[in-house]
């Protein structure tokens, strides 16, 4: 077993025994019980609707390329989801850029990059709605420090990559590296300069990815889709909290899209156990709801989408019939 999936599951197990520590199991089952289906139709076709929508701004992000259809991208996402959902180290958004590449005639790392600059744009839209709640409701504290925190994290991203968009030039990097490999000695002189050339052409070719930042148009249209998606997200959390009885204010459902989503970039095993449980115990702990109602919710959250993620996901992914061998290549 790597190192690496001896870390995430030692992280999983120690979140784990934090979240069930001192746990009331008695009202944690009650919970589970007040559950009214009332409102799941509404819930699962609005997340669909999400699906279609991430579909449309990801064509976006692709500066409006007319090779590429909204639905067909959608559908790619939902896989990519998936396997994210269900397979560790963000396999799904692998799997996307080298599918849309395959399939597309495209530069798989340009594609890889416009799903970075993707997660980038959710992060920003993310922090921003945080933001604007924390100071609607006047919290502060621990939500008050985590919404700097990443605001400044994904903030922080997308400057340093529109700038090296911007005034970045591979010729004069190339030349760059020339001079400083021609001072090498014989022996390491060629490896090292077809080395540094290969990185900076992956690297010039991950940045491609970032071209519509250049068209001010798409990228307005990235950013209104961005906001949409995960004010829906918020609107469907919310929805499921009435769903458990809990009468409390619309804003909750911000306060658990915004954390939750932030919770799925910590390590954990699969469909993000612990980390979903942890953000939705710290915002509903924001109205007063205990810590064993919150894991009832936030499991049949969980529950929801990734069975929906599951069912269209599996159906797409064996349809496309590329594996998760193949995707290793982009690598």
């Amino acid at each position: 077993m790597k190192k690496r999936k001896i870390l995430v599951i030692i992280i999983t197990l120690i979140i784990l025994t934090l979240i069930f520590y001192k746990i009331d199991f008695v009202k944690l089952i009650e919970t589970f019980k007040k559950f009214n289906y009332r409102y799941l139709v509404q819930i699962v076709l609005l997340y669909i609707v999400t699906l279609i929508i991430r579909g449309l701004r990801w064509k976006y992000l692709l500066n409006n390329d007319s090779k590429y259809s909204a639905v067909n991208l959608s559908k790619v996402f939902t896989v990519g989801s998936m396997l994210n959902a269900f397979v560790p180290a963000r396999a799904g958004d692998l799997y996307r850029a080298y599918y849309l590449g395959s399939v597309m005639g495209e530069n798989k790392i340009k594609i890889f990059g416009s799903v970075i600059l993707e997660r980038i744009f959710d992060g920003i839209s993310v922090f921003v709605i945080l933001l604007l709640t924390v100071v609607y409701t006047f919290n502060g504290g621990a939500v008050l420090k985590l919404t700097y925190i990443t605001g400044g994290l994904f903030l922080g991203s997308f400057l340093i990559f529109f700038v090296i968009l911007k005034y970045s030039n591979q010729e004069t990097l190339n030349n760059i590296c020339l001079k400083f490999t021609n001072k090498l000695p014989n022996k390491i002189k060629n490896k090292t300069q077809s080395i540094m050339e290969k990185g900076i052409n992956l690297f010039f070719s991950f940045i491609e990815g970032f071209r519509v930042l250049e068209n001010s148009t798409n990228a307005l249209l990235v950013i209104i889709l961005s906001f949409l998606i995960w004010l829906i997200e918020a609107f469907i959390a919310y929805l499921l909290i009435l769903s458990f009885g809990f009468d409390i204010d619309w804003y909750s459902g911000l306060y658990v899209m915004a954390l939750t989503s932030f919770s799925t970039v910590i390590p954990s095993a699969s469909v993000f156990l612990g980390p979903y449980q942890i953000a939705y115990i710290m915002a509903l702990g924001l109205f007063g709801i205990s810590k064993s109602s919150a894991i009832a919710v936030s499991t049949i959250h969980q529950a929801i989408f990734m069975i929906i993620l599951a069912v269209i996901g599996i159906f797409y992914f064996l349809k496309f019939n590329i594996s998760l061998n193949d995707v290793k290549k982009i690598r």
